[in-house]
């Protein structure tokens, strides 16, 4: 993620020492001298996947959960987090108008609604103190607690305040006086407000926790009244004044305020339908997104005193709908946010995801033809093209299509969705923050396989199965240890080993990780290890950081087309002298060449994640190993990094990969004593381990966000000679992508 300061400045005797480690290589057998520290800049095109925007100045925000929209069609839209700061923006005619900023730092969150009258900005936010370092009682809560509540922004700059007296704020970089503490909770309780509406002279507030919906007065912000409702969520307003409310919970309903005292039932939804948000028509039409199987925009027409449902909006079971996981028009996937203009253009927010982005925030006319659409689809995650078909680029859960003849930022296409909730509620990638995935193809099938943050699991898919659209089906999944998860995914998977590292094949297809499917390794946890890698032909590896290199022949597929791994057909390497650890691997199959990366006693990763400065290649690695011992490195070098840093803003090596002539090293940070700028990619030749130069983002671009993933970059030689290399960028929503031709 984006460090919250810049690194610190390295002393002279220390970036000497940074300069000398990385001109001498390592006195081994072969070992070559590697290149000067301030490698040149490489002519390599700088571009993205999965934002409409390159970054600089603009992006669009990650997971949309609330909206409001005006009668000429300005939406204004909240989260609650952006790790770009982007918590709540404005939108019009399909351009992003800006974000309102002090929203993200200084103990400040977005939340889950917004509001708009003529004059203001109705925000809901979060307010901690970071632990208690933040104190003022002017500005922050008390230690141990968080506040939420709303802040009041000028609708013409909603980056300027609209103080009122009695509001919070003013110290630190925090706005002086516009916010309002609606509820005072613990720091580790959640209690968002979810729904805001307002005119000139009224705001409402839903408040959830103490069930009821709080009447302010818009101007001074002062409690003038309440209503008792239980679970009161998304509010609107209609043109005659009165309030509308979504009742959530197990039965939920669409409630109409008649007068301040007395909610009317207008709308009770049956099992099948989880309304998210609703939006009023000009006409008298409700709309309500739907987050249940059908995934669609429901319409309730006006007749008389009543609604009567009339045809949804949108593909039946949404982007589920045949092909499963193909995106297009109409097929919604977690619609989470709606909105109606004047001229009855419906504005659609969904956000889908596994673990943050997935942002699709489109507009459609009332005859259901799309008039805009903006993404922000990926957050800690990674891309991979497939080595049969670079046009295929998969992420964790998208799947995109390349057009490498177009320009930078426009060479892909979303096009599809590749998790399946509903079929498949046991998908790894709906309960472990996963990421960095790689594509392989075996006995002429497409598996994808996919990393957890902490490459604790490494997750099977299967490509392309009949009927399947993009779905990727859930396959096999490799554990280090016995899964310990919390909160609500406690207890997943169920019928798994109780101690030990395990192995899971879908023995019987269905995707769902059933009792007697599971493989165990005599109850033990395999060693401490983060490198996983799946070389071409399948075959799983495993850097363990001290008990030798784990090698896992794949063993054909099973009679539904999963790869199946072993423990009995497993072989253990040595551990290679000269590594104190090795965190990182890159195996080549067809020409028997291992590339390992860790550190020595002398040369280590300086914060926990990264990799270690130390990169080694061995040839005839197996064949040599069959005979009893390991190779000698054809190369061993030490690669450039900053010294005594701690930290998220360490500047080092995240990891590596290989393709064609050429090893792609990924930095995470930033260096001002290196010259190193964030996204910087230090290039390579596999031959020697001699640098030939870097890549760095155009000013297009501009900063990314730090690497949180242990699998940070893919890379690949396409036909033409072109390379194709994807990195990990959590800060505005996207993925890196450079092209680069010798």
């Amino acid at each position: 993620m984006r460090p919250s300061f810049a690194p610190p400045k390295l002393s002279t005797s220390l970036f000497l020492m940074t300069k000398l480690s990385f001109l001498l290589a390592l006195t081994l057998p072969g070992a070559v001298l590697a290149a000067e520290p301030k490698s040149p800049r490489l002519n390599a095109i700088s571009s993205w996947v999965g934002n409409s925007y390159p970054g600089n100045p603009q992006w669009v925000q990650q997971d949309v959960e609330a909206m409001c929209v005006t009668p000429e069609g300005l939406v204004f839209t909240n989260v609650e987090w952006d790790e770009g700061g982007g918590q709540a923006g404005a939108y019009k005619d399909g351009n992003l108008l800006g974000y309102a900023r002090h929203t993200h730092g200084w103990g400040f969150n977005g939340g889950k609604a917004v509001a708009v009258n003529s004059l203001y900005v109705y925000l809901a936010c979060v307010c901690g103190n970071e632990g208690g370092h933040l104190s003022d009682p002017g500005t922050w809560p008390p230690k141990g607690s968080k506040w939420y509540g709303i802040s009041r922004r000028q609708r013409i700059d909603m980056t300027k305040a609209a103080p009122f007296e009695g509001g919070k704020g003013g110290q630190g970089q925090t706005l002086e006086k516009c916010f309002l503490p609606i509820v005072e909770v613990g720091e580790k309780e959640s209690a968002p407000i979810v729904g805001l509406a307002a005119n000139d002279k009224i705001l409402y507030v839903s408040d959830p926790r103490e069930g009821r919906i709080r009447v302010l007065d818009a101007e001074t912000m002062r409690e003038t009244g309440s209503l008792k409702l239980e679970r009161p969520g998304a509010l609107a307003l209609d043109k005659g004044g009165f309030l509308w409310v979504l009742q959530t919970g197990p039965s939920p309903k669409l409630l109409k305020l008649t007068s301040p005292k007395t909610p009317v039932e207008m709308i009770s939804f049956g099992a099948d339908v989880v309304p998210t948000s609703f939006a009023l028509g000009p006409d008298g039409t409700v709309y309500v997104a739907d987050d249940g199987v059908a995934q669609q925009i429901l319409a309730y027409h006006p007749e008389k005193d009543q609604l009567k449902q009339g045809e949804p909006i949108g593909k039946p079971h949404g982007i589920y709908a045949p092909p499963s996981g193909a995106f297009g028009d109409l097929r919604f996937n977690r619609p989470s946010a709606i909105g109606c203009d004047a001229s009855g253009n419906l504005y659609v927010a969904h956000h889908a995801s596994s673990g943050g982005g997935s942002t699709v925030l489109e507009s459609y006319n009332p005859q259901e033809k799309l008039l805009w659409r903006l993404f922000g689809l990926t957050f800690v995650d990674m891309a991979a093209a497939d080595p049969a078909k670079d046009t295929d680029v998969y992420t964790k859960e998208e799947h995109f299509r390349m057009d490498y003849a177009k320009p930078a930022g426009s060479e892909w296409s979303y096009a599809g969705y590749t998790i399946q909730r509903f079929q498949y509620p046991d998908d790894p990638r709906l309960h472990i923050w996963s990421g960095a995935p790689w594509v392989r193809n075996i006995d002429g099938k497409r598996f994808l396989f996919i990393n957890d943050m902490n490459a604790d699991y490494l997750q099977v898919y299967r490509l392309g199965a009949p009927d399947s659209g993009e779905i990727a089906i859930p396959s096999g999944l490799l554990a280090k240890r016995h899964i310990h998860l919390k909160d609500k995914e406690a207890g997943w998977p169920a019928h798994q080993p109780e101690k030990g590292e395990w192995i899971w094949r879908d023995g019987n297809g269905n995707g769902t990780l059933d009792e007697g499917e599971f493989l165990t390794h005599e109850s033990e946890d395999a060693p401490a290890a983060q490198g996983w890698w799946v070389d071409l032909k399948g075959d799983v590896w495993l850097a363990t950081e001290h008990k030798g290199i784990r090698h896992f022949p794949q063993q054909g597929l099973d009679a539904k087309g999963n790869p199946k791994w072993t423990y009995a057909s497993m072989h253990t390497f040595p551990h290679p002298a000269g590594f104190d650890a090795v965190k990182r691997l890159r195996y080549d199959a067809e020409h028997d060449v291992m590339y390992l990366g860790g550190t020595t006693s002398e040369d280590k990763n300086q914060h926990w994640k990264p990799m270690g400065p130390v990169l080694a290649r061995y040839n005839g690695w197996r064949k040599a190993a069959e005979s009893g011992h390991l190779p000698e490195p054809a190369w061993k070098i030490v690669l450039p990094y900053e010294h005594g840093a701690s930290g998220h803003e360490s500047c080092e090596p995240m990891g590596f990969d290989v393709a064609g002539d050429f090893v792609f090293v990924p930095y995470t940070g930033a260096s001002k004593a290196m010259g190193f700028s964030t996204g910087h990619v230090e290039v390579f030749q596999t031959l020697n381990g001699k640098s030939i130069g870097n890549f760095e983002p155009t000013s297009e671009v501009g900063e990314i966000g730090l690497q949180d993933l242990r699998e940070t970059l893919t890379a690949q030689r396409r036909a033409d000679g072109e390379y194709v290399v994807f990195m990990e960028d959590d800060y505005k929503a996207k993925v890196l992508m450079y092209r680069w031709k010798q």
